[in-house]
């Protein structure tokens, strides 16, 4: 049995992991269409988005290498973001995926309410395997 560490990692994971937080496509979507912004506008172009999770979200994606953060040496201090080069390359995926969510919302959202339906009334069998339902409530087997 091989051991966590020596375990092939799934790449298409990893670009999960990296775009899968609440603000990640967001920040890429209005840095691609938006050239250089400076924090307070990328906040103002976010709306609900705290200083600190902004702070957070900017800082990750610098990490990983999609955003650039350019400080100035003015007074008072002037910081601006920049999708990187690396950053550039996941916009048309993005874009795509995008095209899909719109082109299929409605259907998705048929599907959950028919799921959200089917586990709210009666149910005679499983509807995933290995899931035996009771009452209302699915307790796995």
């Amino acid at each position: 049995m091989p051991s966590p560490t020596s375990e092939k990692v799934c790449p298409t994971e990893l670009a999960l992991e990296v775009i899968a937080c609440k603000w990640t496509v967001r920040i890429i979507y209005i840095l691609a269409h938006g050239g250089v912004l400076r924090f307070s506008a990328l906040k103002r172009e976010l709306g609900t988005v705290t200083h600190k999770e902004l702070t957070k979200q900017l800082r990750r994606l610098e990490q990983h290498g999609l955003v650039a953060r350019e400080v100035f040496a003015e007074v008072p201090p002037r910081v601006e973001y920049r999708l990187s080069p690396l950053g550039t390359t996941l916009v048309a995926p993005l874009e795509g995926l995008s095209k899909w969510a719109a082109e299929h919302a409605a259907a998705v959202a048929g599907h959950r309410a028919q799921a959200a339906a089917s586990v709210a009334g009666p149910i005679s069998e499983p509807a995933v395997s290995g899931v035996v339902v009771v009452g209302e409530k699915p307790k796995v087997a």
